[in-house]
């Protein structure tokens, strides 16, 4: 039995569309690798499309979260984020997940086109502490950022694992009254 011309038409046309299709962040159905362009949620979170990914061993400061340095108040958090941005212009993104966290976000270790290991970096540039659990070899790094008292280390600073809890400095909490 034939196909109707504008049934295949059709059928042709979703063919050549679907070739033709810009190429997309792919991963296996376990997310062993992802790679494509990304865009930074936070300073070590990043979306392929719809797919979120965490840095492994990196856990940079919260996009709104804010540091002291030499007494003033400071973006920290934001600083951070833009530094992450900044990594991610040179594409493609190839991140190798290492696990899940608590939410079953994958967890990765992500580097951009020219090789550069996102998280070390943002450990290296005072942006993030290291989680030493997940990579030991990021502990060195951030005891260098440390020692020269590169980014957060110039300042006070609550770890962001805290941060995420609600802890604050003292000078960034706020207090809420109840009429």
């Amino acid at each position: 039995m034939a196909v109707p011309d504008p049934l295949r038409f059709l059928i042709l046309c979703t063919v050549l569309l679907l070739a033709g299709a810009p190429p997309t962040a792919k991963a296996d159905p376990d997310f062993e690798t992802l790679s494509g362009t990304a865009r930074a949620i936070d300073a070590d979170t990043l979306e392929f499309g719809f797919r979120r990914v965490d840095l492994w061993g990196a856990d940079a400061m919260n996009r709104f979260q804010k540091c002291l340095v030499n007494g003033q108040s400071t973006a920290c958090g934001a600083e951070a984020w833009q530094v992450t941005t900044n990594l991610l212009v040179t594409t493609p993104i190839t991140c190798r997940v290492q696990g899940k966290n608590r939410y079953h976000r994958n967890l990765a270790i992500c580097r951009n086109a020219n090789g550069m290991d996102i998280g070390q970096s943002l450990i290296a540039r005072g942006m993030a502490v290291a989680r030493p659990d997940q990579m030991p070899e990021y502990g060195a790094i951030e005891a260098r950022a440390r020692q020269s008292r590169t980014g957060i280390w110039a300042g006070q600073f609550i770890d962001p694992l805290k941060w995420r809890r609600g802890e604050r400095l003292p000078e960034h909490e706020i207090e809420v009254r109840r009429w």
